[in-house]
């Protein structure tokens, strides 16, 4: 049976939905850019992006003496200059200290990409695939080549499953991740193919026998990393074939991939050619069809399955998949059909999965409208999207480096899923994350080498976000469009009058109390009025009050 699109309204909450879950927080801005458009209007910009994303730079030094050098650390790079085509010079401690610096600049780049997304699904996607195929930046340590990957994931996005497999097979940042470079025909390593099947396409259980991996392994086995020329000079990390090192004697498979009997190839295009096979008998067991679009329902819908939606909406999916099977752009039709399901707008998928991490802190500072650093400011740029990366990883998510290679547990691990994010543990961790968005925001500080990204704060700014509001200066408006903004769902009218009351009104019962005060600081923000002074004060204590609420945390 064909997946049913949607057909109903597609309204404010209808794009406030689908807005939360295509990127990190749905703002007032998104909503107006969007306000009026059909949902297919609205699929096809969340849909059209490009990687036109430009490298990290260095905004890294050392100390000389109290003042900060950069040509004391990786001295190839100026300040400001991109490392990624600068090959990695120096005697091993020098190395690893440069190495272990463009990892973080990687690192903080590509929070930053997060932190400033477009409006389209770019961002969640990088996010969605890395995750399905993860690596750990710092066990691979190879900054180059983790930033190759991620270009790999941006660019391939929407685009063919299969070749997007195929280059990750041969990626030079997942070769090392999963000791795909130590696999060779007299010690062949097993850790690849096994999380091929296990985790990257027909998954767990699916009915693929311990011989199958070993088979694959064998298929795979004479791929290396190099980072020096045949002369031992070092060059830029390229991935190489190694025919000598190759297994090039027939591999069997079981009755689950049709008993399927890969013909052992020799040469230089053996290993190309054989993974080409391995690939195309993968691809035909339709429970890579099956798999991909759990994982994707799991993401972008919700983490439970139950036997109507595996019918309804997983296997007709998975048809989707498998007829765009040799589509150049397969993941995109698939995507769309997904977003644009009836399903998709149901309403017991909205509002129910409690937010990743990276959902809370970004769509956060997104929301709340906290200013970021300009391009002048490069190295306060790089400095602020530290500190969301830690932020982050403080609250339950460290982005470049999930626990191992199955990804974080919220994303897979029946039955709890998406509520792995929160327990007692982890709760005030995120509502201190909150609190400190909304209360301190992020700085700089005093000593750093660039002196225009010295000694700088960079805050929420809750006038601009009312400002956003409908009527600002009535209460009720007010905090029924604050309410919508931050929770998920609806709160009562007493919940909203209490917070009207003691916040907007200090306890006094008159809603112009609120009115004039507003209408007096915004006239004139250095007003001498005493309740006119308080207004941006309390902003700050109503919203750092509705932070605290358990409907924050939902999306």
């Amino acid at each position: 049976m064909p997946l049913t699109p949607y057909t109903g309204p597609f309204g404010r909450p209808e794009l406030n939905h689908l807005l939360k879950r295509t990127l990190f927080g749905c703002t007032n801005a998104d909503l107006a850019h969007f306000n009026g458009q059909s949902l297919d209007q609205v699929i096809d910009a969340l849909l059209n992006f490009t990687n036109d994303t430009t490298p990290p730079l260095k905004t890294y030094w050392n100390l000389n003496g109290n003042t900060p050098d950069p040509t004391l650390l990786d001295p190839q790079v100026a300040f400001g200059e991109t490392w990624i085509d600068t090959i990695r010079y120096g005697n091993d401690v020098e190395i690893t200290e440069l190495t272990s610096a463009r990892i973080q600049s990687y690192m903080w780049w590509r929070t930053g990409l997060m932190v400033q997304q477009d409006r389209t699904l770019r961002e969640k996607l990088a996010l969605f695939w890395f995750n399905h195929m993860p690596t750990q930046v710092f066990q691979v340590f190879n900054p180059r080549l983790s930033y190759d990957y991620d270009q790999l994931l941006r660019t391939q996005a929407l685009g063919n499953f299969r070749q997007l497999i195929h280059d990750v097979t041969i990626d030079g940042s997942m070769l090392i991740y999963l000791n795909g470079y130590l696999n060779t025909v007299l010690a062949p390593d097993e850790n690849y193919a096994r999380e091929l099947l296990e985790l990257f396409t027909v998954g767990e259980g699916s009915g693929y026998t311990e011989e199958d991996v070993q088979a694959a392994a064998r298929v795979l086995t004479g791929w290396t990393v190099r980072e020096t020329d045949a002369l031992g000079d070092p060059v830029l990390p390229y991935v190489a074939f190694r025919p000598t090192q190759h297994d090039t004697t027939n591999k069997q498979f079981s009755g689950f991939f049709n008993n399927t009997l890969i013909i052992g190839q020799s040469g230089a295009g053996a290993g190309e050619g054989e993974l080409n096979l391995l690939l195309d008998m993968i691809m035909a067991n339709e429970e890579v069809s099956r798999f991909m679009c759990r994982n994707l329902y799991r993401f972008f819908v919700h983490g439970e399955i139950d036997a109507t939606t595996e019918t309804n909406v997983i296997e007709p999916l998975a048809e989707i998949f498998r007829n765009n099977a040799a589509a150049p752009d397969q993941m995109r039709t698939v995507i769309r059909a997904l977003l644009t399901s009836d399903h998709f707008f149901s309403a017991q998928v909205r509002a129910c999965m409690i937010m990743a991490p990276v959902d809370l802190v970004m769509g956060s500072i997104r929301k709340l409208k906290v200013a970021m650093p300009t391009l002048a400011q490069l190295e306060a740029q790089y400095s602020v999207w530290r500190d969301v990366y830690y932020l982050t990883s403080y609250s339950g998510q460290e982005l470049l480096n999930p626990p191992n290679v199955a990804g974080f547990p919220a994303y897979y691990q029946s039955p709890s899923f998406d509520n792995i994010w929160m327990d007692t543990a982890t709760y005030p961790a995120r509502k201190n994350s909150l609190l400190g968005i909304i209360y301190g925001g992020f700085a700089t500080a005093d000593d750093i080498y660039q002196p225009s990204s010295q000694n700088l704060e960079f805050k929420c700014d809750l006038l601009a976000v009312v400002a956003e509001f409908t009527d600002p200066m009535n209460p009720n408006t007010l905090v029924n469009e604050a309410a919508e903004l931050l929770f998920a769902v609806p709160v009562s009218n007493g919940v909203k009058a209490q917070l009207k009351t003691n916040y907007l009104l200090l306890g006094q019962m008159n809603d112009v109390y609120w009115s004039d005060a507003y209408e007096l600081y915004v006239a004139d923000p250095n007003t001498t009025n005493m309740t006119a002074q308080l207004v941006p004060s309390i902003l700050l204590w109503m919203f750092g009050d509705m932070a605290g609420a358990a409907e924050t945390q939902m999306h």
